[in-house]
């Protein structure tokens, strides 16, 4: 019998019997604990080890097959969990949601009066683009969420989906500000210079850019897609392997790039609109952040923005 001491209040020391070589030793293991503590969902337990007076979590069957009974486990309850693909579901619905309601809105004259709406700045016909961009580019998120992406780990603490939300609906939905005139932050002379410096004059090359970006940004999620369905057939459901052929040999994730160049577009599109350059900066930070990990854990020097450079 293997023994599990509790890092947390709500759950009891317990012994385990989990026989090594078995793929499902990591079931077994976290489904006895939750017998033993009035059947806690096992989503909610992270089963560690200590290595170096640090915990480090067990996520695979395989740790168990040179174990012995003198081995000393512990566990921590991680609060209420909730389902990644939930999470995302919601995430992407704030945008959607605060966008549709603000734009329409900004439509009706006596509700931009009575918010005192920048006049000058205030543009119907730019407000439809960027409505239109902005809600294609979630709608085809969810539809991913939904119908493409599988995930690693089941559950997430329940905390996250707020969390994670705040980035959606409050940093993107204030984007919405815009469409009463807010937040524009040049004048129509220097914006003119701006765009003559980018050689990118014409409101339709912008728009065609950004569709691109969103294109290759979904061919990329099939392709992760299909990669990783390879990886189970193959008995790897838990490791994630870097892919190391066409765009990944030259991109850490592509998916990041293509998801940032789109908001680039975006925020030319909507004037450097200063909402969209507050979310494209946020967004753009915490995915070089998270594809750097990838680097160092891949152990690969690959780019995240431009090929080869950065």
């Amino acid at each position: 019998m293997i023994s599990v001491k509790s890092r947390s209040k709500k759950l009891q020391d317990c012994q385990i019997d989990v026989k090594g070589g078995d793929s499902n030793a990591l079931t077994s293991a976290l489904e006895q604990i939750s017998k033993q503590n009035k059947k806690i969902s096992v989503y909610r337990i992270r089963l560690t080890y200590l290595k170096d007076d640090k915990h480090i979590p067990i996520t695979e069957a395989t740790y168990f097959d040179n174990v012995d009974d003198n081995l000393q486990l512990y566990i921590k309850d991680l609060g209420p969990q909730v389902g990644w693909r939930l999470v995302f579901f919601v995430e992407y619905l704030g945008p959607i949601l605060v966008h549709s309601l603000l734009y329409y809105l900004s439509t009706i004259e006596s509700v931009r009066e009575a918010v005192h709406y920048n006049k000058p700045n205030y543009d119907p016909s730019l407000n439809k683009i960027a409505f239109i961009l902005v809600v294609a580019h979630y709608v085809k998120r969810e539809l991913e969420t939904i119908f493409l992406h599988t995930f690693t780990l089941a559950t997430m603490p329940l905390f996250n989906i707020f969390k994670n939300s705040f980035h959606y609906w409050i940093l993107n939905g204030a984007i919405a500000l815009g469409y009463f005139g807010f937040g524009f932050i040049f004048s129509t002379d220097q914006l003119s210079w701006v765009y003559r410096a980018l050689h990118q004059v014409k409101l339709s090359t912008l728009i065609s850019l950004f569709i691109l970006s969103e294109t290759w940004n979904f061919y990329i999620h099939l392709k992760l897609r299909v990669y990783g369905d390879q990886q189970k057939l193959k008995g790897n459901t838990t490791k994630r392997v870097a892919i190391n052929e066409g765009i990944f040999k030259i991109l850490v994730a592509p998916n990041y790039t293509f998801e940032v160049w789109s908001w680039v577009w975006f925020t030319v599109i909507f004037k450097f609109n200063f909402f969209a350059l507050v979310f494209l900066t946020v967004s753009a930070t915490q995915m070089y952040f998270w594809a750097m990990k990838k680097n160092k854990k891949y152990g690969t020097k690959r780019a995240f923005f431009i090929p080869y450079i950065f």
